[in-house]
């Protein structure tokens, strides 16, 4: 029995082995991380949409404080640091003075989702429309950039 073409057979054999479980093992880490990432961003997303859905509205529409709820309780647990502490903000202002604004939890949250989506960055602030049956006013409102993002800007 030749040894050496035992030797090189086993050799190629376990470095094809490796090979393999290397490949899976890279395989499975990179889909389960894409996966993660796939469902933060369809949840910060579906937040995106019912915050907006629910801001710039007349009068006291409680239909809307589901889905409010709902939205801040997703991005507190899946956004980032900042819009945790954003969205923990609004929640204490809503409970101290019935008032909040969103306008800068939106703008990070769009920032963030195109961001992660490989979508370029846009410099002007969210519109929300909204259609009102009573003449005379205005239906779109257009949200500034806040003194927050313009503050960091300037740092950058």
């Amino acid at each position: 029995m030749d040894w050496r073409l035992f030797i090189q057979l086993a050799a190629t054999f376990v470095v094809t082995a490796l090979g393999w479980w290397a490949a899976y093992y890279f395989s499975k880490r990179r889909d389960v991380e894409n996966d993660r990432r796939k469902l933060r961003t369809e949840y910060l997303l579906d937040a995106y949409r019912r915050l907006q859905d629910s801001t710039h509205r007349k009068g006291n529409e409680e239909k809307y404080w589901a889905t409010l709820e709902s939205a801040i309780s997703d991005i507190q647990l899946l956004g980032t640091a900042r819009q945790a502490k954003l969205a923990a903000q609004f929640a204490l202002d809503m409970q101290q003075s019935n008032i909040g604004y969103l306008d800068e939890l939106l703008l990070d949250l769009r920032n963030s989702l195109r961001h992660g989506l490989k979508l370029e960055q846009l410099s002007e602030g969210s519109r929300v429309m909204r259609f009102y049956n009573k003449e005379g006013e205005n239906p779109v409102v257009i949200n500034e950039r806040s003194s927050i993002d313009a503050a960091e800007e300037k740092q950058k």
